[in-house]
C-alpha cells in the first residue's frame, strides 16, 4: 500500500514546476526523483539518479549538510519542515527554496527512508505592489534587517496582527516574516563577501547577527558553506 502511494506521489511530482522531489533509502541511495531534482543534480533524466547517492551529486560541503539533515531527521522522526536554502538553479543562477524532509514507512510501520521536497521560491517580494499593507512590512525588513527586528514590528509597519501578517507572507511570498528578515540578511552577506575584502566577523555585523559563530551556522544552514568556503569560491570562479 505505502509502495503504491510513493508511486502515485511520485507521479503527481514528475512535472510540476519549480518543485524538486526525491526519495532516499536507509542506505542513501535514491530510489525516485522527479526531472527538477534531475536537473539540480546535473543529470539528463530521473533514471540517472536512481540508485546513486548525494556523494555521487553533489559537492562535499552540500553533501555534509544533507546528511546532517537526513540523520536529525531518521534519528528524531521529527520532520524537517519549509527550511530555506539558498539552491544553484539549472542556468547557474541563485534561488531561495524551502526544503521539507520526512521519514517514510514501510508496510510494517518501520523507518524505510526519507522524502525530500524543495519548492523554488520564484515570487519576487518587489511584486507585491497589490498588496500595500504586506509591501510595506517587507519595506521595513529591507531596510532594518540588520537589526534585531521582531515580527511584530513587521506587522505594526503593515497595520495588521502578527496572525495576519504571517498568514499573507507564506500565502503570497511563500516565506513566514522570519524567513524574510533571514533572506534579506543572507542576500546582503552574499553581497558583501562576493564584492569586497572585509573581514567575515564585520559582515556578520553589518547584517544583524550577533556574533560570527552564530552567522557561520546560519550561512552554512542556507548556503551548504561557510562564509570563508564560499569566498573562497568566488575567488576562483
Amino acid at each position: 500500500m505505502i509502495d503504491r502511494a510513493l508511486a502515485a506521489v511520485t507521479d503527481v511530482l514528475a512535472t510540476t514546476p519549480h518543485v524538486m522531489f526525491c526519495i532516499k533509502a536507509l542506505d542513501g541511495t535514491y530510489v525516485a526523483a522527479n526531472q527538477a531534482f534531475a536537473d539540480r543534480a546535473g543529470v539528463a533524466a530521473p533514471g540517472d539518479v536512481v540508485g546513486r547517492t548525494a556523494a555521487e551529486l553533489f559537492p562535499a560541503e552540500l553533501v555534509e549538510l544533507y546528511a546532517a539533515q537526513d540523520d536529525e531527521v531518521m534519528r528524531t522522526g521529527h520532520m524537517l519542515s519549509n527550511e530555506l536554502e539558498a539552491i544553484t538553479r539549472p542556468d547557474g543562477s541563485l534561488g531561495w527554496f524551502l526544503t521539507s524532509k520526512s521519514r517514510w514507512l514501510d508496510d510494517e510501520g518501520q523507518p524505510a527512508g526519507l522524502v525530500i521536497v524543495s519548492v523554488d521560491q520564484r515570487t519576487a517580494v518587489d511584486g507585491t505592489a497589490p498588496h500595500r499593507r504586506l509591501a510595506a512590512a517587507i519595506d521595513v525588513a529591507r531596510t532594518r534587517f540588520a537589526t534585531q527586528l521582531t515580527v511584530g514590528e513587521l506587522a505594526e509597519a503593515a497595520e495588521m496582527t502578527v496572525t495576519q501578517l504571517e498568514r499573507m507572507s507564506r500565502r503570497v511570498l511563500g516565506l513566514s516574516p522570519k524567513q524574510l528578515i533571514l533572506r534579506f540578511r543572507l542576500e546582503e552577506a552574499l553581497r558583501l563577501l562576493d564584492t569586497t575584502a572585509d573581514p567575515i566577523a564585520d559582515i556578520a555585523h553589518r547584517c544583524g547577527y550577533y556574533d560570527q559563530s552564530a552567522f557561520g551556522r546560519h550561512f552554512k544552514r542556507a548556503i551548504g558553506v561557510s562564509p570563508a568556503a564560499y569566498r573562497s569560491e568566488t575567488v576562483t570562479r
